[in-house]
């Protein structure tokens, strides 16, 4: 790569000829130019290849990398970091098959350049299908800010499903993370590690576009199946004890990221009772889930749980 951008935009892919074109068109669309995308093709059988070189023939800014072997989505995730991501002060991961709007990193870089002590900066998000209708939005998810590391924490935990992860990073506070680990569900221990660090930056515009697939992970039901996805050289029967690590993970940020004693504390406690009441709903099969009752009420009334005490 020659020079160092302000922005790395790392692109993951594994067999994405799909909607790849779209979504690497509305990177290079972006009104702030100081960036470079990345692309790291997970060894595709499809098309893929020959899409990426052909737009890395084409604009310099891109630069394309294949993986010899198909390495998992969180090692070729970290990858994208690690290797490129980590000599620039932001960075963003691009999914595939999702869009950004050409202000989108205009907007959320001058919400970084204004506070230092900001983790990420995101924006509001619409939810498109497979032929790029909008079929909603998530206005009704929880954000993850917050005025200390607990509040951001709680929120962290008990959050549906939330698009910080593709927001703009701070690399120097994505150093201090594990990034995405290999098991189910760790891009929301990854949001936690960033939250407890610092808080999230809003742009009140729609500018990302999530796209909901027949072939989209969020579609596999099967948890052994979504562990493969991440990292084929877990073993499967580590499904498991998914619960048990990710609470390790939690564990783990909490006691080693600095914060006040007294926000450690809290966060530990907060983590204690997610882990009590996920292993009781998992065991009892409870109708309404905490979580979902947390949610509903954010919907209705946003400071409801502004205090993780109130919950």
């Amino acid at each position: 790569m020659n020079g160092t951008p302000r922005v790395v935009v790392g692109l993951p892919v594994y067999n994405g000829q799909n909607f790849l074109r779209e979504s690497i068109e509305s990177v290079l669309a972006q009104t702030f130019t100081d960036f470079h995308l990345v692309i790291s093709d997970n060894a595709s059988t499809d098309e893929t290849e020959a899409i990426c070189r052909e737009y890395a023939d084409r604009d310099s800014r891109v630069v394309y990398y294949r993986q010899p072997e198909n390495i998992g989505c969180a090692p070729n995730y970290n990858f994208l970091f690690e290797q490129y991501g980590r000599y620039s002060p932001y960075f963003k991961w691009q999914a595939h098959d999702d869009l950004i709007a050409p202000e989108f990193l205009e907007r959320t870089v001058a919400i970084l350049d204004a506070d230092s002590t900001l983790a990420i900066a995101n924006c509001r998000a619409y939810l498109i299908n497979e032929h790029g209708t909008r079929t909603g939005d998530f206005d009704h998810e929880v954000r993850l800010s917050g005025k200390t590391p607990s509040e951001r924490f709680w929120r962290s935990l008990w959050a549906g499903y939330f698009t910080e992860i593709f927001g703009l990073q701070r690399s120097s506070m994505m150093e201090n993370t594990r990034l995405e680990a290999s098991f189910a569900g760790s891009d929301r221990n990854f949001a936690a590690e960033m939250v407890l660090q610092g808080d999230v930056g809003y742009a009140e515009d729609y500018l990302f576009s999530r796209r909901d697939h027949p072939d989209c992970y969020c579609r596999l039901e099967d948890t052994a199946a979504k562990l493969a996805f991440f990292d084929p050289k877990v073993k499967k029967e580590m499904w498991r004890l998914t619960g048990v690590v990710k609470m390790q993970a939690y564990l783990d940020a909490i006691l080693k990221l600095p914060m006040p004693n007294r926000e450690r504390i809290r966060c530990l406690r907060m983590v204690s009772e997610w882990t009590l009441r996920r292993g009781i709903e998992s065991a009892t099969g409870a109708g309404e889930k905490f979580g979902d009752r947390l949610r509903r009420e954010l919907a209705a009334n946003q400071d409801w749980a502004s205090d993780p005490q109130n919950a």
